[in-house]
């Protein structure tokens, strides 16, 4: 059983110094200029947030190798990723995206999960389809057929004291698709993700590539 390959990790007491790439922080603000984005929006699987975005919980990711992922959630569904080698200073950013939640499925059976990560499972396939809209792998693209969705974990630190740390297991994988007569790409994390023995939630995020001078953190 696939429930049985994950396990939830005990919360921590107490909130610990959280790494700040960008000095993105929990309770941080930040403004975005998506002008180039907003020009091409009825492209977008997305809708563009607007306002300042507020951070209401980091996920750190341990990738290894010194290579690390950081999840700045906002109050409006969606998050900054930005992906670190070597520390997390300006000058060990690799990646910043911003991801929008579009689809979240709740399973309840270990059939519904082989649905996503089983042999013939939609996570890990060459190509992804959401909305009628065509994706294809970006990880190992030049890989032909299906291959094993990268399994990582996500510690997550809520603004909210009253919530403790907790542990997302996920079963991941990252597809793309070229926007019609722009330079820019639109990106879609697959994802089954665990936080129990007995919950399990398909999750489906689309995203675009920021840069630092469109974000103004305060």
């Amino acid at each position: 059983m696939i429930f049985d390959l994950f396990s939830k990790k005990k919360a921590d007491e107490d909130q610990p110094s959280l790494p700040a790439p960008l000095n993105l922080r929990l309770g941080s603000a930040v403004e975005l200029d998506l002008l180039p984005f907003q020009m091409i929006q009825q492209q977008l699987n997305l809708t563009l947030p607007a306002g300042v975005q507020t951070i209401e919980a980091v996920g750190i990711i341990d990738l290894g190798g010194g290579s690390s992922l950081y999840r700045f959630y906002t109050a409006d569904d969606g998050f900054f990723q930005i992906s670190t080698t070597g520390g997390f200073e300006t000058q060990h950013i690799n990646d910043i995206k911003l991801f929008v939640f579009e689809q979240t499925e709740n399973l309840a059976s270990q059939s519904g999960v082989n649905l996503w990560v089983g042999d013939s499972g939609k996570i890990g396939q060459p190509g992804f389809t959401l909305n009628t809209t065509q994706y294809e792998r970006a990880w190992d693209s030049e890989v032909t057929g299906k291959i094993e969705p990268v399994r990582f974990t996500e510690t997550v630190h809520s603004r909210d004291k009253s919530t403790a740390t907790y542990d997302v297991d996920h079963l991941a994988m990252l597809y793309q698709r070229r926007l019609s007569g722009s330079e820019h790409y639109e990106y879609l994390i697959s994802s089954l993700e665990f936080t129990s023995d007995d919950e399990a939630t398909a999750v489906m995020s689309v995203g675009i590539d920021l840069e630092i001078s469109s974000m103004s953190i305060m």
